[in-house]
């Protein structure tokens, strides 16, 4: 049971990343500054690939423990998408501006459930252990 709740928790991660994700990116092609639109200013372009990369991660390991139905890969995409997420949320909001904390534009519903998802079963750090202790079990004469 404890393997399925890992990936869901991963797999929602995963799907309010991209959702967040999707709304940032509509909302850098439309602000405008400094004439032009801030997608098109490379730092932005690079924290946005950035991003797009730790999306695509999560979703692999999420699809690649779906299909496995094992607790090692269920762990370790857990661990990754709770490790991962901080950056591109971050991101996402000072892309955004005060626009990612209005009710009218849709960024926080994904972003702060992502912030309650990143503490579920302990963490990353948690969901790191339990992959090593799952791929290298300890025996007794080690404890």
């Amino acid at each position: 049971m404890r393997s399925r709740v890992r990936l869901a928790i991963a797999a929602e991660i995963t799907g309010a990343l991209h959702g967040a994700l999707d709304a940032t990116v509509r909302q850098v092609k439309d602000r405008r500054q400094f004439g032009r639109a801030i997608g098109s200013f490379q730092a932005v372009q690079h924290r946005l690939a950035a991003a797009a990369q730790v999306v695509s991660a999560c979703r692999f390991l999420v699809c690649q423990a779906a299909f496995t139905d094992s607790p090692v890969e269920a762990a370790t995409a857990t661990a990754y998408a709770q490790d991962c997420a901080r950056q591109p949320v971050f991101d996402f909001h000072q892309f955004s501006g005060a626009m990612g904390l209005t009710l009218e534009y849709p960024l926080h519903l994904w972003t702060y459930r992502i912030r309650a998802l990143l503490s579920e079963l302990g963490g990353a750090a948690e969901q790191a252990l339990a992959v090593s202790d799952m791929a290298w079990p300890r025996t007794a004469a080690a404890n």
